[in-house]
């Protein structure tokens, strides 16, 4: 009788870990897109504010609309650009589609 090959055992359950994270992945997908998140009408959207402690924005702007935005997000872009460039501030954040 002969031996299995080890690496067409290995080749063959690597694809079968692919197909099924990709199936699950289009599932999830097919879903977010059936039932997308709307946020209710109570909902007041987040307010982020990332300037040093002590500065205050023009008073026109103080009061200004700012989009909804995750704080954690926010703190993870805030925390990149001060490990790229120590010191730096983040004072906008945008979200392209």
């Amino acid at each position: 009788m002969e031996e299995p090959n080890l690496f067409l055992i290995c080749l063959n359950a690597f694809i079968a870990v692919i197909g099924l994270l990709a199936a699950l992945a289009g599932a999830l997908r097919g879903l977010i897109e059936l039932l997308p998140e709307r946020p209710s009408a109570d909902a007041h959207p987040a307010r982020i504010d990332l300037r040093q402690p002590g500065t205050t924005a023009h008073p026109a702007r103080a009061v200004a609309w700012q989009p909804r935005t995750d704080t954690a997000v926010a703190v993870a872009i805030a925390a990149a650009a001060n490990a790229i460039a120590p010191g730096a501030r983040v004072t906008r954040i945008e979200e392209i589609r």
